[in-house]
């Protein structure tokens, strides 16, 4: 049985991307102000690329323990997507080698991102692995203790038919797979985007505002809700309001971006046990990033979360929170 988004933990592991040879750098002062919210009683990793990195966070943050790991190749700050998933006992490592982009193809070494990750486990989690024959990225896969939701981008990524793709995960991971459609001009396909658990039967959706220009998207979150709705999980909407810009590529693919912003996206966000780190952002106007920076938070406190706030402005920029 996998570990879900609300159980108990006691380890976080964060990507400090201080020397990175990509766009990821300019997200350091993001990450030092994320580091500050993290509760106390939560052992930190923190896997760094280079020696003076390193250094860097131990002035920094003198007065906090962390446990700093240096490898030199390591260029990835989306680490739910790459480390793989646990089981409390062990970690589920399926391939990480994303698609979407040529330009990320050419500068990121998956398959020695992978053997990295699989190494961190081993060394520092000290963790067994159960490797999973399937390409599938940890931020589509939102999972409770009896279900995960996983887009049919699973589907085009293995050259395998759906029943053998399904087995797989039910039989090697304890869980059902049930698969959801990919949302239209969605090239990322990750649930996490749309939805995310907080209890066992209680799941976070996107509620879009009704724009003309949303309205293939309400469509998608529709079908969303009835397939929760069927397997009698109860819905919290999370208000949010997807900007849509695109993201500036150097991609060889014929097309003006490989991806989108996620500004305006806050069901992606962290929990911590009782604590809930919630992204905010800078909307079109002062009304509109008052009410949604504060309407989300007011929802997850009556679930009994304390809810602490970060802006995530800039790293919504790389597509993701």
């Amino acid at each position: 049985m996998v570990k879900t988004d609300f159980d108990k933990v006691s380890h976080l592991f964060l990507a400090y991307p201080d020397g990175f040879n990509n766009e990821y750098e300019e997200l350091v002062p993001f990450f030092d102000k994320l580091l500050t919210k993290i509760p106390s009683e939560i052992d930190l990793h923190i896997i760094a690329n280079n020696a003076r990195a390193k250094q860097k966070l131990q002035f920094k943050f003198s007065k906090r323990k962390l446990n700093i790991i240096v490898e030199e190749n390591w260029n990835e700050i989306w680490l739910r997507d790459v480390m793989g998933i646990s089981n409390g006992e062990h970690i589920y490592k399926p391939i990480y080698e994303p698609n979407y982009c040529t330009y990320l193809a050419k500068t990121m070494n998956y398959r020695n991102l992978n053997n990295i990750a699989i190494n961190i486990i081993k060394d520092h989690l000290q963790k067994g692995i159960v490797q999973i024959p399937l390409k599938l990225d940890g931020g589509n896969f939102i999972a409770n203790h009896r279900f995960a939701f996983i887009t049919e981008k699973v589907l085009q990524d293995n050259d395998l038919p759906e029943k053998e793709i399904t087995a797989i995960i039910k039989d090697k991971m304890g869980v059902t797979p049930i698969i959801v459609p990919v949302n239209k001009g969605d090239v990322v396909g990750h649930t996490d985007g749309y939805m995310g658990f907080i209890e066992d039967d209680v799941i976070c959706i996107s509620e879009y505002p009704k724009l003309d220009s949303l309205k293939e998207d309400h469509k998608y979150l529709e079908t969303l809700r009835n397939v929760c709705g069927d397997l009698n999980l109860r819905i919290q909407p999370m208000q949010e309001r997807p900007l849509g810009y695109s993201i500036p590529c150097q991609c060889e693919a014929k097309k003006k971006c490989c991806t989108y912003s996620a500004n305006g996206c806050y069901v992606n966000f962290l929990r911590l046990n009782n604590t809930i780190i919630l992204p905010e952002y800078t909307l079109t106007n002062l009304k509109e990033t008052m009410y949604y920076n504060n309407v989300n938070e007011e929802a997850l406190s009556r679930y009994g979360y304390q809810v602490i706030k970060i802006n995530c402005d800039m790293l919504a920029q790389h597509g993701g929170s």
